[in-house]
């Protein structure tokens, strides 16, 4: 009996020794390749989801000879109630989504009775309930510049301008935020809200 236990015993810690080795070896790094691409795409849809919610959009046209361009991201309605709600009164909106929404003048405009000179230009609301709402012109509208991103760090000391507009209220609801840029300035339709920032080119005011 003591001669077999003595006979196998090498055999056993040879088994035991070859299993241990075994499972101390690292994972295939196959796995590890294939669950990379996985999270990166993830990453990457995370940054992408507000830009796709609320897509970048201009709106462009003519006042007077100036040229306007409208920089803004456009939410959609979605079925909330947007004003006084996702869009609270009384507070300073960046009049889009997502970063600072711009202006862009090829020439001085009059708003108001200030004149703007050819540039390019933060632009900002604040809804009023059962108000007239204010429309801001600010000089901060770049990211990378001014540090600007919405409303976040809107500075008022930056303002050039602001002056009172009259909200328009429809039965249509307009689903996706929209700009548009005519002869009398530039309009805005978002939910159930139009309302215009009269512009005028300097030379014709």
């Amino acid at each position: 009996m003591t001669r077999k236990i003595t006979l196998f015993k090498p055999w056993l810690i040879f088994g035991i020794a070859f299993i241990a080795f075994n499972c101390s070896q690292p994972k295939e790094t196959a796995s590890e390749g294939e669950s990379s691409p996985v999270e990166e795409t993830t990453e990457e849809k995370k940054e992408e989801a507000p830009q796709i919610a609320s897509p970048r959009q201009q709106a462009q046209g003519q006042v007077g000879e100036v040229s306007i361009r409208v920089d803004y991201g456009s939410p959609a309605v979605k079925g909330r109630e947007i004003w006084g709600g996702l869009e609270a009164y009384g507070k300073v909106w960046r009049a889009g989504a997502n970063e600072t929404t711009s202006i862009e003048f090829t020439g001085d405009v009059m708003i108001g009775d200030t004149k703007i000179a050819a540039g390019k230009y933060g632009f900002y609301l604040v809804p009023n309930e059962n108000e007239d709402w204010v429309a801001i012109i600010n000089t901060d509208w770049s990211r990378e510049e001014h540090g600007a991103w919405g409303a976040y760090n809107y500075n008022e000391s930056n303002d050039i301008v602001r002056v009172t507009v009259s909200p328009e209220w429809v039965e249509d609801v307009q689903e996706r935020l929209q700009y548009a840029v005519g002869e009398t300035g530039i309009t805005l339709a978002w939910e159930k809200v139009r309302l215009t920032l009269p512009v005028k080119a300097a030379n014709d005011a």
